[in-house]
């Protein structure tokens, strides 16, 4: 077993997880076990469960057989419960009992049998690794032959990696969250995040937008009006005012779309305008109001406004009402 391999304690009881240097033996895992959750119980006993094979541990033999079969794993997760002792339970036979009172077992001299099965144990790992180092250097030399796509200026935000290399996953969700092909295979993202599989570098950065679109549904946000405050002269009989709208929704304002005057909330009234072509996200237009009559208008009112709403081609509101203050000359 390597020496940076850790266990993580995951209790499905009130706690929380632990993440310990792996164990020696099965009895420094229990004794980890006892000092992180304290069972005083003795009518009930641990039961311990490997959350990638959902085999239960229940001596040193499946511990073992556990920590053999993943000898190349960083972390391994173990499901903690306590339950009720079954009828047929006997303690001499079954660890899966333990006493808050536990004092770490001392190391004890192997056996002539224990110690020919660590040493086969060391020799099938040392194997093996040998075997995974030529099977990664033959991998290598092949992604030599056909290189991979290399993500210019994208970095993982998991490992660091600069230029990520093969696969890319951009989650949807967090603002510029990328993974490489390893840290995704390999870290518990959030399960409700949408993260898109992206091979082509080129590609994806010319679709990305369009797939981004097609995998999930954006919260449409509040477009821009601008300026806030409009002059207009008294004198005038009509004076007409230029409003620039930009699109910060997540929509095409298509042919149609109008900016309506709310006359309920206004105590100057301005003209309704209408788009004459479209108007894509992150663009802007502008759009002309009008005011006439402005002869009638009360000479002793201190305050004017205008309220307007901005309405789709279907007549459906997009975003918030805007009122603009209006300072009269």
């Amino acid at each position: 077993m390597e020496d940076s391999q850790y266990v993580k304690l995951k209790p499905e009881f009130h706690g929380f997880a632990k993440k310990i240097k792996t164990p020696e033996n099965f009895d420094l895992l229990m004794y980890a076990i006892e000092e992180n959750y304290k069972n005083n119980d003795s009518n009930k006993i641990y039961k311990i469960t490997d959350m990638k094979t959902k085999k239960i541990i229940k001596n040193q033999d499946d511990y073992e057989i556990l920590t053999f079969e993943n000898y190349s794993e960083k972390e391994i997760k173990l499901l903690i419960n306590i339950v009720d002792k079954p009828p047929e339970y006997q303690e001499e036979s079954n660890h899966m009992c333990f006493k808050s009172n536990l004092i770490i077992p001392e190391k004890k001299e192997l056996t002539e049998e224990e110690k020919i099965k660590q040493s086969i144990r060391e020799l099938v790992q040392s194997k093996l690794k040998t075997l995974e180092k030529s099977i990664i250097e033959d991998i290598s030399k092949k992604m030599d032959l056909n290189p991979p796509n290399v993500h210019k200026g994208i970095k993982c935000s998991n490992c660091g990696m600069e230029n990520i290399v093969g696969i890319r996953y951009k989650c949807t969700v967090c603002p510029n969250y990328n993974l490489c092909e390893i840290c995704e295979a390999n870290i518990d993202h959030d399960e409700d995040h949408v993260l898109l599989k992206i091979r082509d570098p080129i590609l994806s950065e010319k679709n990305l937008e369009q797939k981004i679109s097609d995998s999930i549904i954006l919260p449409e946000i509040d477009f821009k009006a601008e300026p806030e405050i409009l002059e207009l002269k008294r004198s005038n009989m009509i004076d007409v005012k230029t409003i620039y709208l930009t699109n910060t929704t997540n929509k095409i304002w298509k042919k149609n779309t109008s900016f309506v005057c709310v006359k309920e909330k206004s105590n100057l009234i301005g003209k309704d305008a209408i788009f004459d072509g479209e108007v894509k996200p992150g663009d802007y237009t502008n759009v002309e109001i009008v005011y006439d009559n402005m002869e009638n208008i009360n000479k002793s009112q201190k305050e004017f406004y205008s309220s307007f709403i901005l309405l789709d081609e279907n007549k459906k509101q997009i975003g918030k009402m805007k009122t603009f203050k209006i300072k009269m000359n």
